[in-house]
């Protein structure tokens, strides 16, 4: 029964009249009842909700609420955050390059200070991580090259006029052998010593890598590019321009065993237009 009075309550019509006062005329009138007026309310509740959603997604003004942000902002955000860690680093670059151009205009350290010192040079703490992308550059690098014909087909002799220093004072103790992928020479190890860059570049690899060790290459003019694998510890990273003659990484202390053999080596590659050289043509050792 209470169930029926409400229900009839719900949906009991009224009538509402709008009447002009001075005339004593109904000017409108219709019936509504409760349940309309809820309905209505919920439909125009949701019409607005509608309307205000499109107008911050798709204008301006959602950018204007605290704590929305729009993909296009993020997208931004992000790319000025590429930028400013660019910037930093080149600013650190530039200003160890001043602090260094400072020092040595000063006095503070000699120019060959670095090429005569008994004990090997370097940081504190050397960065050793490397990129995916630097990773697939590398491999995609030695690839294209390793079948790039015509670049083994081409003159080296513009390198025969190069003054290529000596990376370390060890003799050879495995020559260039390409017919058995031997495509460098092996420098035995000498206590305390450091590698030297052949000729003046730019690093374009400084990791450690699980057969060789800690590896350098260095692209120079001319097309050439040195290599310096079995490293004991590395001096330079990824976009550091090198002299020659300048440190670019050390070798282990190891002591020859009972028999006289030294058990660690430096290995050495020279490679111009894809192409490997015998670095002990090129180079006095």
């Amino acid at each position: 029964m209470n169930n029926k009075t409400s229900n009839n309550r719900f949906k009991r019509k009224y009538r509402l009249t709008i009447q002009n006062e001075n005339k004593l005329k109904n000017v409108l009138g219709f019936y509504i009842s409760p349940l309309w007026v809820i309905l209505s309310l919920f439909f125009s509740f949701i019409l607005v909700a509608g309307v205000l959603y499109l107008v911050i997604v798709f204008t301006p003004v959602g950018s204007l609420l605290p704590g929305y942000v729009s993909e296009t902002t993020k997208d931004e955000f992000i790319r000025n955050n590429i930028r400013i860690d660019s910037l930093t680093s080149e600013v650190e670059k530039r200003d160890r390059y001043l602090a260094n151009i400072t020092a040595i205009l000063s006095g503070d350290i000699s120019t060959d200070s670095i090429k005569n010192s008994p004990q090997p040079i370097y940081a504190d703490t050397i960065s050793i991580e490397t990129t995916e992308l630097e990773e697939q550059f590398a491999q995609e690098w030695e690839e294209r090259e390793k079948y790039n014909i015509t670049s083994q087909a081409t003159n080296v002799a513009e390198l025969q006029g190069l003054n290529l220093f000596r990376p370390t004072q060890g003799e050879i103790i495995h020559k260039f052998d390409a017919a058995s992928n031997h495509f460098g020479v092996d420098i035995a190890e000498v206590k305390g010593e450091i590698v030297l860059a052949i000729h003046d570049g730019v690093v374009v690899m400084s990791d450690y890598t699980a057969n060789d060790g800690y590896t350098i290459a260095i692209q120079h003019r001319e097309n050439m590019v040195s290599i310096y694998r079995n490293c004991h510890r590395l001096l330079k990273s990824v976009g550091d321009k090198v002299a020659g003659g300048e440190a670019i990484g050390t070798l282990s202390d190891v002591q020859p065993d009972s028999t006289g053999v030294k058990k660690e080596f430096l290995h050495l590659e020279l490679w111009h237009r894809g192409k490997p050289l015998d670095p002990n043509t090129y180079i006095a050792f």
